[in-house]
């Protein structure tokens, strides 16, 4: 099944081409073929712009959808695109739900589209992004004129971990383009320095350092009865200490291992990126298409997201005006097909809504061990199986769950997340993100004074039912972050 075959699908439609029956003289004078080709060619003019549209709202993800919606309102005055409804389901809206067990009442279905819409619109902002955050506490400490100047341009000179790590000699010629004042010259060069000095003065700590090292050694406290051995350790033994040679370390500064250890702890808490956490005005945040809600009896609800999306319609304003226009009024073939679009955009979103409601209920159905267990229990599943299960293109079924994300129990996650390749051959086939999982918690439960080698990941995974070879699970680990057994041995 095609795509625009598949998209009538979903709407109802048979999916299949409609022909007007040819007599059979017809066909004797040459007639039928260009009949068929007449026909098929007016069909398709017909019904491409409904296919293309609802094919193109499809795809999209949530927010941007308001953002189509909005630029459609636009150019189209008898499109009306009102702002969403922020509480009560309408019956309309609570039909929209899907349950994985036994079935609840309507009632009790709103109220938890409720309580969660609520709880989604109760998240906290990002709060003020990390440039403005400096420029306001360069504010606060006065820091003005020309050293001002300087200091603001070096904000935004940084990374998005808070890093300046632009040479000296690039920002030289970059204060040059900015003219700024006695860029060029020997003052220009020490109010760089003492701009330098101002950003290293703010929070987050560690901010405006020239290296991840310098970043570190900025959080440390001066007044720490252990600063100079945490400096020397950040200095003069990082290469020994990620190679896990903490032995040697000991012995070269005159500690226990207890005692090192207990100084490492301390440089754990730092941040090589002092600004990766801090909020950003800028980025936004993932609004879920879809809510998988729990209910009594173990059962599961899966539901559009309400309340986030602007309501579609056409224009009642419009709607009679055209109904009120003569026949041979100039004015009603241009407001008729104003019309006609704003019903098309509104079909669409509509349509865009019942088609992601199935493939999201298909997909937490087949990955429902997910939802009561967690990202270990994902089974392997194809779109093409879905697509399958649901009679749609397997095409159409990419374009539902590209963008769009789920609010579970376990976070918001990616609806394409859950279509998981297999991995493993005949000691057991599994999921690829399960057997990450299944590496973590193996890693997390190990003997630190003995940790496990790759090949007892492997033995220790084939128990749990997942055939991997050796260097897939140290492709694994490696992804994950976790080091090798050697470097992840504890000493003492």
């Amino acid at each position: 099944m095609d795509d625009a075959a598949a998209a009538i699908s979903a709407r109802g439609g048979s999916g299949k081409s409609i022909f007007l029956p040819i007599a059979p003289g017809m066909a004797k004078l040459g007639l039928n073929t260009r009949l068929n080709q007449g026909m098929r060619q007016s069909q398709e003019m017909i019904l491409a712009p409904r296919m293309l549209q609802s094919i193109e709202v499809l795809a999209l993800p949530l927010q941007d959808l308001e953002g189509w919606l909005g630029v459609q309102a636009e150019t189209n005055e008898a499109l009306l695109v009102e702002p969403p409804e922020p509480t009560g389901a309408t019956e309309a809206q609570v039909h929209a739900v899907e349950t994985l067990g036994p079935a609840r009442s309507r009632a009790a279905l709103a109220k938890a589209s409720d309580d969660h819409h609520a709880l989604l619109q109760a998240q906290p902002d990002p709060g003020e992004s990390l440039t403005d955050s400096l420029l306001r506490q360069l504010d606060a400490r006065a820091v003005t004129g020309d050293l001002g100047a300087w200091a603001r341009f070096l904000v935004g000179c940084l990374t998005d971990g808070g890093l300046l790590e632009t040479l000296d000699e690039e920002l030289r010629e970059l204060a040059i383009s900015a003219d700024l004042p006695f860029a060029g010259v020997l003052r220009g060069d020490a109010l760089l320095g003492e701009a330098i000095g101002e950003l290293q003065q703010l929070e987050p700590a560690g901010v405006g350092a020239r290296s991840a090292v310098e970043a570190l050694l900025l959080q440390l406290d001066p007044e720490d009865r252990d600063y100079a051995l945490l400096c020397r350790l950040l200095e003069d033994f990082l290469v020994e200490l990620s190679r896990n040679q903490r032995p040697s370390v000991a012995s070269k500064l005159g500690l226990e291992l207890a005692e090192l250890d207990r100084l490492l702890g301390v440089l754990e808490r730092l941040d090589m990126r002092p600004a990766a956490g801090h909020g950003s005005a800028d980025a936004p945040t993932i609004v879920p298409d879809v809510l998988a809600l729990p209910v009594e009896g173990g059962a599961w609800t899966v539901e559009l997201t309400r309340g986030a999306l602007p309501r579609v319609s056409i224009d009642p304003i419009a709607q009679e005006l055209l109904e009120s226009l003569e026949r041979g009024d100039e004015a009603r073939p241009y407001l008729a097909a104003k019309v006609e679009k704003a019903r098309w955009v509104s079909e669409a979103v509509e349509m865009r809504g019942a088609t992601l409601l199935r493939v999201a209920s298909e997909v937490l159905q087949r990955q429902r061990a997910f939802l009561d267990e967690g990202p270990k229990a994902l089974e392997a599943l194809s779109m093409g199986e879905v697509a399958g299960a649901l009679e749609l293109a397997t095409s159409t079924v990419s374009r539902a769950v590209a963008g769009k994300h789920v609010q579970t129990p376990y976070g918001i996650v990616p609806l394409r997340s859950f279509f998981q390749s297999s991995v493993g051959g005949a000691d057991g086939a599994s999921a690829i993100d399960a057997v990450r999982e299944k590496v973590k918690e193996l890693v997390a439960a190990e003997d630190a004074a003995a940790p496990l080698s790759d090949e007892a990941l492997v033995d220790a995974l084939k128990a749990a039912g997942h055939g991997v070879a050796r260097r897939t699970v140290a492709k694994y680990r490696g992804e994950l972050g976790i080091p090798s057994s050697y470097k992840r041995r504890r000493h003492g």
